[in-house]
């Protein structure tokens, strides 16, 4: 801007441009200044003028011009809330004026009015969700939101819970849901009452007024948007744009308050005449949110049946309109501008009150098939048919139209009505699937290789399927009653109706269906047809069939249009040349001269005569639609006509037979030879009008003969003729050979595709054949062209029938028994004849099987392949059959249920006697899924079935009994003779012609033939249909002459079965056969008895050929047994020898792998091992009976290198997480910084503070009097190195002189530190054992002097510590350098940016500790350093790694080579040097029941004996600082490991340096690692159920990380005295502890001043080096009642002389020491509890007694300790025995640790964690078994019973003085957080609820917890602390993003329920990997992304399987997780 630019003008207030505008309309000022109520005055007698005052109070259009023109200008205001609040103040006028009066108070009153609403219609949004109850709804697409489910009684209901994309609820709507369904809040439209006259009468002529300027508002945008002027076009379109949004917003307030306001508005909206239409049309000029919110506002008014219906009359006129747009726009979103047409389409047509309406009065089945009509003309090219191509971009709005006209047709009186009173809509909907016919047709590439366009291929199929649905409500119409127009179809309006499938489902919901519609959409009328066979029968008159004239109507309709359509094919110019069977070519010439005469344009499209139109219902709208679709197709028609055509345009009208008679195609009595071929022409799948008339006749077989009594009745009522009572007018040849030719060639295009004659095809020919098979579209395809074919086949010759098949497979040249193979695709495509031959005569889908048996058959099919889920099964089905209500108890009969178990779902398997029911010749079989089910039945059946389950003739509905002949004709004997032939000559052929897939199809063929012929004759059936005598048999011993080129001399069928049999015979003995294979000998030795059955002649023949087959018949039998003969006892015999044979090679072959692995020490553990195997594998045991340990890479046995076991180091949260509690679901998650880490932090902050010039003057003489004390005492090499170390760090001492005035004579003795140690131990033994005055001593507050100390001499102690710890420093600083100044800077720069937060004061950082863990392999070092090297190179490269989707090797990560689990460090088995402590200890102290002596004072007097002699001087000048013995060098792999986890910042600085005393580490490695392992063993693999014996308790340790820990503990023992340094800080620790412990004090003596300045000089020195050595002493000398007592208790045992650890009374000791410290913890958590019970706690004297004293005084102290686990209303000693119970297991399994001695591991833990292995717990409740494993574990270390310890004065004295320690110490130092007791309770994760709906209904909208403005789009809740977050990433807050979360809440472990699919995720740092559901539906089956929306429920044995996981930290031990594990991706579902 200009800096002399006008300033812009302040714009005026909204509430003054109103009261201007009233002023100018003429209200008086003294009405403008009381504003409101001043106009509601003003109006009182002005009420005509009202629609003036509204104009008025609205804005003008100069306003908002003024407004557009500002925004142009560049004004930064933004318009749109400037418009809004100029609404929003006239909102107030208007309202005033409607209610004369306050608006507010109107409201109310309305509301309260109403008792109740009527109609729910709450409108969703996208991914809502709501429910659907199948009991409840009339319409299947029809859903409640989740309030009106909540409220209604939909118990035992069958409904499904499903996610939303638009829509409304349906509850309180009768025409949608059942009464009974209704919600306590609405009762029904009818409840609606109508709105107070007094409201009626001030509201409705401002609200018409107002509708009034709505409309002419938009209806000026409509006019202008025609002309050019874009500004006022803006200006309109803004003004009504914001108008709209204002109105609708109003309106929909009004909704809110009032049912009876609503139903007044939709009155008023309806009654203005146009406002509708203009609203309806408007979408596309408003913007998408004014839009949404104005369809919202007509949802909620659809509520009124009234609005309702005037709404569908403009949604008709609207819907061409919005048709003819989207073709004009011609892409893909053309649909999406429109939503106006998806969203309420199916609002209208699915209401079964309004839509047959609709259908009567408004023609709406005429509108929506011009629409489609459209379409259809658009996308047609110059053949005719609808072009794929042209059609993709209008694929959306051709569904739209077609799903419309199937909702509109699902109504059972829509479909009966058209095929009875409209044939005119039927006929133009044959017309309309001309263009379909023939769609999408390929033809076969021969040369490069033409991708085509797969990607639309399968929208020609989606549109089929959702077709075929239509075809199947408009049979089921045509079957429902009588051909008599019912004057009552639309007053009865039947509002029950059948399931349509998803798609249906979800529609008026508006879900958004991923999948193709092939799987999701299906037919409405599927079971009502079988339902239909009950209704009442009338008989036509003529003919008296049971099958109504509707359907001979369609049939007839049906087949004209397949004749028309066969004549414009593109193969009609050689379509039919001469018959070789001698028609005449008079014939031919005649007939395509009749063919040419036909105008196909004239025929379909044109009309038929105003006679027919009229006796058959037309009307004028069929007249427009078929006119058009003439215009659309004439010229593509008509260039494809012949010659003669031309001006032949007369059409053919009418119907009846003498439209068949002019035609004379499907009527011609000659069978022509119609020449085609598949591999080299265009061929297509989608063949609508066939499958549409294979579905009347498998409806009217059905009818006729199905499984009812009244299709008996039918059966008897009917012609004998059935076919020819159905489809009248036809001859039997000319229709089976036409009508068989497309779908034969569907099948031999499959045929050729499995062949792989269409691989240059690309994948459309592949996906085409796939989509045929399809389970979704197999029913509406491929099983109705068989069912064609079997119709043919029973019409026509069968010769001529099977001739015509092997042509169109290009087999003709097979019979020629030529030696000389035509193609490589030959084998298959004669294996693809033989099956689809032995299909056409077996086949029993549609033609006899019943609806069980149908199912069972299906169900055999599925569980062949292998064992399936509840639902995987129902997709398995067909669409009718999966709707039957005898789907499960079929089911259970035929498959046996397996619950649910571990990680594996509920599983449905085959029964074993089932399997003899599997048909091998199943129309959908695979190849691979055949194969597999052979596999299957060999392994349950130990037969081949391709010898036991031969194909059989079945019974089949009389009129196709005809297809009997086609497996006894002469062409199949020949094909059968042929394979024969090609196959026992195969040795003298190049190339077998009949390999053994061919030769078993070709016999299975003829004993298919001969079952047939046999079981005929049994059921009196005469064979003069099949002819006498039957060709199969009369020639079955003829000869041929064409194997005399093969000197075998004439072969006949029988000749040839014979020499197979002996040559397979021969192959057997030879010892060719195997145990599985299939005996071919056996199969012909039966087929060749059958013959000898049924003949006398084969009998004779056979006598002659193979008379050792015929020798027990003495003669033919002509009845035959329907069972196939048992297999010969030889044949057994011979199967045994093969199967010894077998086991023998196996015998030698295992003998092999047994010596194999006698090298090897381990082996993969198989995860699928049985329970068996896993529950008898006993560690010890099994490892004792394995070779010497030999390296896992190398393998070499003979290695003298030492063995490292791989272990995983990783951090740990579990303590965090127990202390803390188990969250629960329905407690909101509070943000809590402390919640990150609840356990007890300490930072020891000295409260004594001073300025720096003070501090360092102190610090100065601190260090000059230990200098000087030191020289006194030192050796002359200490005094000098302490000097220099000292000098260095205080320039101020630089010219310091100190002399040595020690001297000692022992300078030169070889003094090591393990004898060091052993003298310390024996010394602090003698004075324990000596001075039994020393526990008095002890509790006097004073040290004993053995050594002669007196107490002044405890500054000269310290001193020489310092002295010794600082020369110790020194010579470390000497071999190994500090890092540079540099490095350092940068080091303690980062250090103050992240300041370690550790569990119980010394740890890692960011969490509790360290889980050590191993798979038990070993390495050699070398070997794994070479290992690692070559990953890491590889890495580099970005080369691919060995699970390189697992592990990062920046971080150290690795896989076991043998295992492939996680590792990242290793541990040495038995280090170098290695010296050990003392003997192990012995058998468990004497469990005597005398328990009263306890053992606290011995415990005292051990603590306080070796405090007093670590300040012996005496001693500790003979510490040897000259010996440094370094650790082994094994270990620097697992020390730079624990460094990078304890120091992240610092650990470069330690890794070359030994001052980080990795003993400590190490050792605290191990106390963390015993505590998780404690807590994982607190509960079952899979149980929830509790297990607190002292077994499950020893297993845990019985296992790779028990063992490993066992490593540790030796590892510990050898490292912590090798190192002075190491030494000296432990011996500065037990000072400490002492000190804490038995004196209660921090320190004896020393004021404060001494002890600031020792604290700064161990910070200076520690500056340095940034050891860990001070917040170690920290923790020592802090309260001993502020720490958790087992870590306590193994901190002491680290700093005690190594001989203690095998000593197993001063363990004793310790244990009663700490059990103490966990009583008294226990006592003040109790007390500090909320609704404590203190009755009677102060009423005797005992310890409890003197707490509750002191928590008097400082009540302050309780907060620190807290406890989640315990009931504050229980006893108080059971609360102190459960707070204590997990110190004691802790205790245990240290006993049992260190009395334990392990060479190797004991088992494999994942074989543990994943078995079915069910702990034993005790019948008794779990507080008692509880309470009874505390009394074990008492006895165990000889604890007296409570109330002795209780009582016991030695325990009430120090308790006071560990209370008053505490109670200083936190108010003179910093203690952060608490510290936490908890009972042992089990781990778990969060809990659930039972049923998975509250869980979704509470998350799945919720927003993020941080910022709180953004929906989670994918929601995870954290199974450990409640919160919820995303595993994607978002800007607005990365902590919930759930790799970060996962960091903070849970070290780099999470465990998140995906809300949205059901599933786990399971983190690890940056690792991801998916884990089943924990929720399981009623059938034991996860419902991943609810896809089927049933309830599912908390499956608590899975839910503990995964705590159980997550307890022993196995996430990463997992096989079955690693294997699904990826880094940084989040994992696809």
């Amino acid at each position: 801007m200009e800096v002399d630019s006008p300033p812009d003008p302040i714009p005026l207030n909204p509430r003054y441009r109103v009261v201007e505008r009233l002023a100018q309309f003429g209200v008086p000022d003294e009405n403008l200044k009381k504003l409101f109520p001043g106009l509601v005055a003003y109006v009182a007698d002005k009420r005509p003028r009202l629609a003036s005052l509204v104009s008025a109070i609205l804005p003008t259009d100069e306003e908002v011009e003024e407004i557009v023109q500002k925004s142009k200008a560049g004004s930064k205001k933004v318009v749109s809330p400037t418009m809004r609040n100029r609404f929003k103040e006239c909102t107030n006028w208007l309202q005033w004026l409607m209610f004369l009066g306050d608006p507010a108070v109107a409201l109310l009153n309305l509301s309260r009015l109403s008792s109740g609403r009527g109609v729910c219609g709450a409108v969703w949004g996208t991914n809502d969700i709501a429910y659907r109850c199948r009991t409840c709804e009339h319409d299947p697409t029809c859903a409640i939101c989740v309030p009106c489910f909540q409220n209604g009684k939909h118990e035992d209901h069958d409904y499904s819970i499903i996610y939303t994309g638009g829509g409304c609820c349906d509850c309180g709507d009768a025409t949608a849901w059942k009464r009974e369904g209704f919600c306590t809040t609405h009762k029904g439209a009818e409840q609606i009452q109508t709105l107070p006259q007094e409201y009626a009468t001030s509201v409705g002529p401002v609200l018409d007024a107002l509708l009034g300027f709505w409309k002419n508002k938009l209806i000026v945008v409509q006019c202008i948007s025609q002309e050019n002027s874009s500004d006022r076009l803006t200006v309109c379109i803004k003004y009504a744009t914001e108008l709209t949004n204002w109105v609708v917003e109003m309106l929909l307030d009004f909704c809110k308050y009032s049912e009876s306001l609503l139903s007044f508005v939709s009155r008023r909206v309806t009654a203005l005449d146009g406002l509708l239409e203009i609203l309806v049309r408007s979408e596309s000029s408003l913007g998408e949110s004014v839009a949404r919110k104005l369809h919202e506002l007509l949802l909620k008014l659809l509520g009124e049946p009234t609005f309702k219906y005037e709404f569908a009359k403009v949604f008709l006129s609207y819907y061409p309109f919005v048709v003819n747009e989207v073709i004009k726009d011609g892409t893909e979103n053309g649909l999406k501008k429109y939503p106006l047409l998806s969203k309420f389409s199916v609002q209208i047509f699915t209401v079964p009150t309004l839509t047959p309406r609709l259908v009567k009065e408004m023609n709406l089945l005429a509108i929506l098939l011009r629409c489609l009509r459209d379409i259809f003309s658009h996308c047609a090219g110059e053949d005719g048919c609808l072009q794929i191509s042209k059609w993709g971009n209008l694929y959306e709005i051709t569904i739209r139209v077609v799903d419309d006209i199937r909702f509109v047709m699902s109504h059972s009186v829509v479909p009966k009505y058209i095929t009875y009173e409209r044939r005119d809509i039927l006929r133009t909907w044959m017309q309309l699937l001309s263009f379909l016919q023939g769609m999408s047709s390929l033809k076969r590439e021969t040369g490069l290789h033409v991708e085509e366009d797969g990607d639309n291929a399968n929208l020609s199929f989606c549109l089929g399927h959702s077709i075929a649905n239509i075809h199947s409500l408009l049979v089921g119409g045509a079957f429902t009653g009588n051909e008599e127009a019912d004057e009552d179809f639309f007053s009865k309006m039947n509002a029950h109706d059948v399931d349509e499938g998803d798609s249906l489902r979800h529609a008026k919901v508006g879900r958004l269906l991923q999948e193709s519609s092939v799987s999701s959409a299906t037919g409405r009328n599927s079971s009502s047809g079988s339902s239909a066979t009950h209704d009442n029968i009338e008989l036509d008159s003529v003919s008296h069939s049971p099958i109504p004239s509707a359907v001979t109507w369609m049939s007839h309709e049906c087949l004209k249009a397949i004749e028309s359509w066969l004549e414009a094919d593109n193969s009609s110019s050689s379509l039919i040349s001469q018959n070789a069977s001698g028609i005449a070519d008079s014939n031919f010439v005649a007939l395509k001269r009749t063919l040419s005469k036909i105008k196909r344009g004239k025929y379909i499209f044109g009309l038929s005569s105003s006679e027919d139109r009229n006796r058959h219902g037309g009307s004028p709208t069929h007249s427009l639609i078929t006119a058009d679709l003439e215009d659309a197709r004439g010229t593509a028609l008509n260039c494809r006509a012949s010659p003669d055509s031309a001006g032949l345009d007369s059409p053919i009208g009418g119907n009846g037979s003498s439209d068949l008679d002019a035609l004379r195609v499907l009527s011609s009595s000659e069978w022509p030879n119609i020449v085609f071929d598949v591999s080299s022409q265009p061929v297509s799948v989608h063949i609508y009008l066939h499958r549409l008339l294979a579905l009347l006749l498998k409806r009217s077989l059905r009818r006729s003969y199905g499984e009812s009594d009244v299709g008996n009745l039918m059966a008897s009522a009917i012609h004998k003729d059935f076919f020819g009572s159905v489809l009248r007018g036809y001859h039997p040849f000319g229709f089976s050979a036409f009508v068989m030719e497309h779908p034969l060639r569907n099948r031999v295009f499959c045929a050729q595709v499995q062949a792989g004659m269409w691989r240059k095809n690309g994948d459309a020919a592949i996906m085409s054949c796939e989509w045929y098979r399809s389970v979704r579209w197999s029913e509406q395809g491929l099983e109705l062209d068989l069912f064609l074919l079997q119709c043919c086949a029973a019409l026509a010759p069968a010769d001529f029938f099977v001739t015509r098949i092997v042509e169109r497979f290009g087999l003709s040249d097979y019979l020629s028994l030529n030696p000389e193979m035509s193609n490589e695709y030959e084998p298959v495509l004669v294996q693809s004849m033989l099956t689809l031959i032995i299909q056409i005569i077996q086949e029993r889908h549609f033609s006899g099987l019943t609806t069980a048996e149908n199912l069972k058959r299906e169900l055999v099919h599925r569980l062949a392949i292998g064992d399936a889920t509840h639902s995987q099964l129902v997709k398995s089905l067909p669409r009718d059959l999966s709707k039957s209500d005898q789907l499960q108890e079929i089911l259970d009969a035929v498959a046996v249920y397996s619950n649910p178990s571990g990680v594996n779902q509920g599983m449905y398997s085959l029964r074993s006697s089932f399997w003899k029911e599997l048909d091998l010749y199943h129309p959908r079989w695979s190849s691979r899924e055949l194969q597999v089910a052979e596999e299957r039945y060999l392994r349950y059946c130990n037969v081949s079935a391709l010898t036991t389950q031969l194909p059989r003739w079945k019974k089949i509905y009389p009129p196709l009994q005809g297809v009997a002949r086609v497996g006894t004709c002469k062409v199949v004997l020949q094909i059968i003779r042929a394979v024969l032939f090609y196959a026992v000559f195969s040795d003298k052929i190049k190339e077998n012609r009949a390999p053994d897939g061919v030769l078993l199809a070709a016999l299975h063929l003829l004993m298919l033939s001969l079952d047939a012929c046999c079981q005929l004759t049994v059921s009196n059936d005469t064979l003069s249909d099949l002819g006498d005598p039957i060709p199969l048999i009369k020639f079955s011993g003829e000869a041929v002459n064409d194997s005399i080129l093969y000197d075998a001399g004439e072969q006949s069928l029988l000749s040839l079965l014979v020499s197979l049999m002996r040559m397979n015979r021969r192959e057997n003995l030879n010892g060719f056969f195997q145990a599985d294979s299939c005996d071919i000998a056996s199969l012909i030795d039966n087929i060749l008895k059958r013959f000898a059955e049924m003949d006398c002649r084969c009998m004779t023949l056979l006598q002659q050929l193979a008379p050792e087959v015929v020798v027990q018949f003495s003669q033919p039998m002509q009845l035959c047994d329907t069972n196939m003969p048992n297999l010969e006892s030889d044949h057994e015999k011979r199967k045994a020898k093969a199967r010894e044979q077998q086991a023998a090679i196996m015998a030698k072959m295992k003998a092999e792998q047994s010596k194999f692995l006698s090298s090897i020490n381990s082996t993969i553990l198989d995860d699928s091992k049985s329970e068996s195997e896993e529950s008898n594998s006993d560690g010890e045991h099994y490892f004792k009976d394995l070779a010497q340990d030999v390296c896992s890479l190398c393998h070499d046995p003979d290695s003298k290198d030492p063995l490292s076991f791989l272990v995983l180091l990783q951090k740990s949260r579990l303590l965090s997480i127990i202390n803390r509690g188990t969250p629960s679901w329905d407690k909101a998650w509070q943000l809590d910084i402390e919640h990150l880490s609840e356990t007890n932090k300490v930072t020891g902050q000295s409260g004594v503070t001073s300025s720096n010039a003070s501090a360092s003057s102190q610090l100065l003489q601190f260090v000059q009097n230990i200098v000087n004390e030191f020289s006194r005492y030192g050796k002359p090499g200490e005094v000098n190195s302490v000097l220099k170390i000292l000098k260095s760090q205080f320039p101020s001492l630089e010219n310091a002189e100190v002399s040595c005035t020690f001297k000692d004579g022992n300078d030169e003795n070889i003094y090591t530190l393990e004898m060091w140690e052993d003298d310390l131990y024996l010394s602090i033994r003698k004075e324990v054992l000596e001075s039994r005055a020393g526990l008095e001593l002890g509790m006097a507050n004073d040290y004993s002097h053995a050594d002669g100390n007196q107490p002044n001499d405890y500054k000269i102690t310290d001193s020489l510590f310092i002295g010794k710890y600082v020369a110790a420093l020194s010579s470390e600083m000497i071999e190994q350098p500090s890092p540079s100044e540099s490095a350092h800077q940068d080091e303690m720069q980062a250090e103050s940016t992240s300041q370690p937060s550790a569990y119980d004061g010394f740890g890692p950082v960011g969490c509790d500790g360290i889980h050590l863990s191993s798979c038990g392999h070993a390495v050699h070092q070398s070997c794994l350093d070479r290992y690692l090297s070559s990953l890491r190179e590889r890495y580099i490269r970005r080369i691919a790694i060995e699970g390189g989707h697992i592990v990062n090797p920046d971080k150290g990560e690795f896989l076991c080579p043998v295992c492939r689990r996680l590792a990242n460090s290793v541990l040495p088995s038995f280090p170098g040097n290695f010296r050990k402590g003392g003997k192990p200890m012995v058998s468990p102290v004497n469990l005597s029941n005398d328990r009263e002596a306890f053992l606290l004072m011995k415990g005292f007097a051990l603590l306080q004996s070796a405090a007093n002699i670590s300040r012996n001087r005496n001693i500790l000048r003979t510490v040897p600082l000259n010996i440094n013995r370094r650790a082994a060098p094994n270990l620097d792999f697992v020390c730079r490991m624990l460094c990078k986890l304890y120091f992240p910042n610092r650990q470069e600085k330690f890794l070359g340096t030994s001052g980080v005393n990795e003993s400590m580490i190490m050792w605290d490695t191990l106390k963390y690692s015993l505590i998780t392992m404690e807590i994982s063993a607190r509960s079952g693999k899979e149980s929830t159920m509790p297990t607190y014996t002292l077994d499950s308790l020893y297993k845990e340790l019985n296992s790779s990380s028990g063992f490993t820990l066992s490593m540790l503990l030796k590892i510990v023992q050898f490292v912590r005295s090798n190192n002075v340094l190491r030494v000296l800080q432990r011996y500065r620790g037990i000072q400490l502890f002492g000190d804490s412990i038995c004196l209660g004090a921090s320190k004896k003596s020393g004021d404060s001043t001494e002890r600031h300045a020792g604290d700064l000089l161990w910070k200076q020195l520690d500056k340095e080096v940034l050891f860990p050595d001070v917040p170690f002493w920290n923790r020592a000398a802090d309260p001993i009642i502020a720490h958790d007592p087992f870590s306590s208790l193994m901190w002491v045992l680290f700093c005690l002389p190594q001989p203690f650890f095998s000593c197993e009374d001063s363990l004793l000791y310790l244990v009663h020491v700490f059990y103490s410290v966990a009583v008294i913890q226990a006592i003040i958590t109790y007390c500090g509890l909320e609704d404590s019970k203190y009755d009677g706690l102060d009423s005797g004297d005992s310890l409890i007694t003197d707490i509750l004293n002191i928590l008097r005084e400082s009540g302050w102290v309780r907060q620190y300790f807290v406890s989640t686990g315990v009931d504050s209303s229980g006893d108080i000693m059971v609360v102190i025995r459960r707070l204590s119970f997990p110190f004691l297991r802790r205790c245990a399994l240290l006993w049992k640790l260190l009395r334990t001695s392990v060479s190797a591991p004991f088992c494999s833990r994942e074989e543990r964690l994943f078995s079915n292995h069910v702990d034993q717990v005790a019948d008794m409740e779990t507080d008692f078994a509880e309470i009874n494993e505390v009394e074990n574990l008492e006895k165990l270390f000889k604890i007296p019973p409570l109330d002795i310890i209780l009582k016991d004065h030695a325990l009430r004295d120090i308790a006071l003085k560990w209370c008053n320690h505490f109670c200083f110490d936190y108010r003179t130092r910093s203690f952060k957080g608490n510290l936490h007791l908890a009972p042992a309770v089990p781990f778990r994760l969060m809990h659930l609820p039972r049923v998975y709906q509250d869980l979704l209904q509470r998350y799945i909208k919720q927003t993020c917890a941080t910022c709180k403005s953004v929906v989670l789009e994918e929601p995870a809740l954290c199974l450990l602390c409640g919160r919820l977050c995303s595993p994607n990433w978002k800007t607005c807050c990365s902590e919930t993003k759930t790799q970060i979360h996962a960091a903070t809440c849970g070290a780099g472990t999470g465990v998140f329920l995906l809300i949205k699919r059901t599933t786990i995720l399971l983190q690890r740092c940056a690792r991801q990997a998916p884990w089943p559901s924990p929720y399981l539906d009623a059938f034991g089956e996860e419902d991943v992304e609810m896809q089927r929306g049933k309830p599912l429920y908390l499956n608590e044995e899975r839910y503990a399987a995964l705590s159980q996981m997550v307890a022993s930290h196995g996430l990463d031990r997992s096989s079955r997780v690693l294997g699904q594990t990826t880094i940084g991706t989040f994992f696809v579902v």
